[in-house]
């Protein structure tokens, strides 16, 4: 049962879209239609950033997140039929033998399923994206062609959301669909005249490509301060469970103090004086608040930050278990916990 305060429904159609990097469309249409309309300026610029401006009056702050998840491309037909494929983004390669997919083509959705080797023949050798293949029920390349099959079409998990007890959820593109819903939720709860800001509301592209999609949209507001919400990694479960953090479902969202991918000139620090004063504002207010600093991964704020006159950043996170894979997990508590965090936030000095 999940906890009333969540709006499942928003929720389920959020990641139930397709949403790949650079096929952003309908997460953004969505997002636009479930945005205030009487508080929110909302734009789009070349890219396919969605902006949401919220006049106000003080600093320039921009709270991002990113539509985009993580799938496949369609590469090519072989002439059985069969289809082959490239990652976009980090997708999982332990999920997907066996997985349910869906194919997106120019006539509508697919059901697919990535094929996998019985057991009895399973000779346990590692895995590898080459010897990945989609199967459609299709028996030839022209039968394929024919369910209006191209190169360029994309594929997402076919993995609805559902809940798992009071709190927990768990489907396809909780990263980070759960920041997007974060910042709609906090946007119906602000009342323009309680801002102690002026605050945007980017739902950036292309974060699981390049961390880039963003840029433009902070080239556009050249904010003061910037605050992202992604997902992170949790470390709960017990193949992970003392490894690189404590980070754990249900104990609040995570402040990020680091985070690195090394050797791909990918990495984030925060202001310090913004840090701290999140961390004051969240004990003075009594909530739950983890420490985040992670190698591995990194968030769409990351170069965002250079953008402009550049900005001060700060990137809050909410835990997820299962990243990049159709059975992605996290506490709804944590979410509640983060709008309570960025509603006291934006309406105090910052």
């Amino acid at each position: 049962m999940i906890n009333n305060n969540a709006d499942f429904n928003l929720l389920e159609r959020l990641t139930g879209l397709p949403g790949v990097s650079g096929r952003e469309e309908r997460v953004a249409d969505l997002i636009r239609t479930s945005l205030p309309s009487k508080t929110c300026n909302c734009s789009l610029d070349n890219l396919g950033n969605l902006i949401a401006h919220i006049p106000g009056k003080g600093k320039r702050v921009m709270l991002a997140a990113h539509m985009d998840e993580v799938g496949l491309i369609v590469q090519r037909i072989l002439p059985n039929g069969f289809i082959k494929v490239e990652r976009i983004g980090g997708t999982s390669l332990r999920a997907l033998p066996g997985s349910r997919l869906s194919l997106w083509t120019s006539e509508g959705c697919i059901p697919a399923t990535a094929g996998i080797l019985p057991q009895h023949l399973d000779s346990n050798e590692p895995m590898d994206l080459s010897k990945i293949y989609i199967d459609i029920g299709s028996s030839s390349d022209q039968e394929t062609i024919a369910m209006h099959v191209a190169p360029g079409d994309v594929l997402t998990w076919d993995s609805p959301l559902r809940s798992i007890g009071e709190t927990i959820i768990s489907g396809k593109a909780l990263d980070d669909r759960l920041g997007c819903y974060i910042l709609i939720q906090l946007a119906k709860l602000l009342q323009p005249q309680e801002l102690k800001c002026d605050l945007y509301l980017a739902f950036t592209v292309q974060e699981e490509t390049m961390l880039m999609g963003g840029v433009t949209a902070a080239n556009a507001a050249s904010p003061e301060i910037i605050i992202g919400v992604d997902g992170t990694l949790s470390f709960d479960t017990p193949d992970l469970e003392g490894s690189q953090s404590d980070i754990r479902l249900g104990n609040g969202p995570a402040i990020k103090w680091m985070d690195a991918i090394r050797g791909k000139l990918a990495a984030f620090v925060p202001n310090q004086k913004l840090a701290l004063h999140v961390r004051e504002i969240a004990q003075r207010n009594k909530i739950p608040l983890q420490d985040e600093i992670v190698t591995g991964i990194s968030t769409t704020i990351t170069p965002m930050l250079f953008a402009a006159k550049g900005a001060a950043g700060l990137a809050l996170s909410v835990p997820i278990r299962y990243h990049h894979t159709p059975v992605e997990t996290a506490d709804l508590r944590d979410v509640e916990n983060i709008i309570f965090l960025l509603k006291t936030l934006l309406t105090t000095e910052l």
